[in-house]
């Protein structure tokens, strides 16, 4: 259930709706503040600003509900928790504080649109989070002289003068056209001046250090929000397979949103990737070692995928020897997960299926076995391509018996699938002794089918459900 949440709070079109939300929530608030009270249309802003509010309360909720750590959710939204305050009586005079929704929306951005490429791509968030500081500076100097001198002085009677005094002292330095009359109105002016000197020390910074890291060749490390992701897929190593695994599994609906964790020890992660960057994460660091997985969040993950490493220069047997050490300690940092693994010699398989790697493959092997089938068969290859092709023609799948089917034959079973589905029931994976699960390829027509069985079958389409069926 957790998981779930999870993945719907972090969906796109989720992050979209919350930052079309956040802009709506901010014209409300200017308007409900510089409207005066007698105005009709006051009111109803004053109670959609509310509702959006309450709005925003719930979704936090979710979100510490679906993140497994408190300490890393108030870490995340502390921000946003105060944006949402003047939702409770006492803090109504702090309406102003929604304004902080902006640094929210500069995330969202970041995440979702990759609006920034090149040499500045690696520090995107820190500029779109000083730009939304910028924003905040900007209208929270305007509102606050406004509020202070518009009975002062004539300048700051309307909001747009406000606005431009504020842009000009944040750029000059210097209070635009002249230094404010009242205490209240002196200290905005300070503010201002202050946040302006910062912030453009903070952007020369920040510019700088990605130019220089970027002629050194050197890139950032990925590091977004680790800590919330559950039931993720993590990928030890890269190799020319990578991309193929990767892309496979992203044609598969079931996975099409699942999040990728890639643990390295190349400083910029392979280029190119079939995955969405909201959906990709890089891990530097060696595999084999407790600390870099549990960084990668191994033992919240789903899934494990270890490759013949080959973005170091080493021997086979190193390559297998250190595919085998991780796999031992991923299997015993995380009981539930399903580990598959690529050997590049067999023998090296016993001690996988002691430590309960689920899947070991050998891919020269495979390769070998299929170049002597082609050899003899015509056709066969062109067979298998749209077998493991999973984006056209018949695709593998692997579903749980339904349960009225229980009891039957695997010669009803058969007869259904093709009638309903246009299906081929391939085999059985049935439950064996201590837990093991053990694969029947071809079953007899008259093996009964029991419940708790799994059924591998070869349909056209990417996606079957047998669910509904009685």
């Amino acid at each position: 259930m957790r998981a779930r949440l999870h993945a719907f709070l972090n969906h796109p079109a989720t992050d979209l709706s919350v930052a079309t939300l956040i802009l709506v929530s901010v014209v409300l608030l200017l308007t409900e503040i510089f409207v005066p009270v007698t105005h009709p249309v006051f009111e109803p802003v004053e109670m959609a600003g509310h509702a959006l509010t309450a709005f925003f309360a719930l979704e936090l909720l979710l979100r510490l509900v679906a993140m497994p750590s408190r300490r890393r959710f108030f870490a995340l939204y502390w921000l946003d928790v105060l944006s949402v305050l003047p939702l409770l009586r006492p803090f109504r005079l702090l309406r102003v504080l929604r304004l902080l929704r902006l640094l929210r929306l500069g995330n969202i951005l970041n995440r979702r649109m990759g609006v920034l490429g090149g040499s500045l791509r690696p520090v995107r968030f820190e500029l779109l989070a000083l730009f939304s500081m910028l924003v905040i500076v900007v209208l929270v100097g305007a509102i606050g002289l406004h509020l202070a001198e518009r009975h002062q002085a004539q300048e700051y009677q309307s909001l747009s003068d406000a606005f431009w005094w504020s842009v000009y002292s944040l750029v000059a330095v210097q209070p635009e056209p002249g230094v404010p009359a009242t205490a209240m109105g002196r200290a905005v002016t300070l503010l201002v001046m202050l946040c302006g000197v910062g912030l453009l020390a903070t952007f020369t910074g920040i510019v700088a250090a990605s130019m220089v890291n970027r002629l050194r060749g050197r890139m950032e490390e990925k590091d977004m929000s680790l800590a919330e992701l559950t039931g993720h897929l993590v990928v030890c190593g890269w190799n020319r397979m990578g991309y193929q695994v990767l892309s496979q599994l992203r044609a598969d609906p079931e996975l099409s949103r699942q999040y990728v964790v890639l643990v390295v020890e190349s400083e910029e992660p392979p280029k190119p990737l079939p995955i969405p960057t909201d959906q990709f994460y890089l891990v530097n660091g060696d595999f084999t070692r407790v600390e870099v997985l549990r960084q990668a969040g191994i033992e919240r993950a789903g899934r494990a995928i270890i490759l013949a490493d080959k973005t170091v220069a080493r021997t086979d047997q190193d390559r297998d020897a250190r595919t085998v050490l991780a796999a031992l300690t991923i299997e015993k940092l995380n009981h539930n997960i399903v580990t598959c693994v690529e050997l590049l010699n067999r023998d090296n398989q016993s001690h996988l299926k002691l430590a309960g790697v689920e899947e070991v493959v050998v891919p020269d092997e495979y390769g070998g076995k299929i170049l002597a089938l082609a050899a003899r068969h015509r056709c066969l290859v062109a067979l298998l391509d749209e077998i493991l092709t999973r984006e056209r023609g018949n695709n593998l799948h692997q579903l749980p018996l339904p349960p009225a089917w229980a009891g039957q034959r695997v010669a009803f079973a058969h007869a259904r699938l093709k009638e309903r589905f246009g299906a081929v029931l391939l085999g059985l994976e049935r439950e064996a002794e201590r837990g093991a699960r053990r694969l029947m390829t071809n079953p007899p027509a008259n093996e009964p089918l029991q419940a708790g069985d799994r059924l591998l079958l070869l349909a056209p389409g990417s996606a079957l459900d047998l669910s509904e069926e009685s």
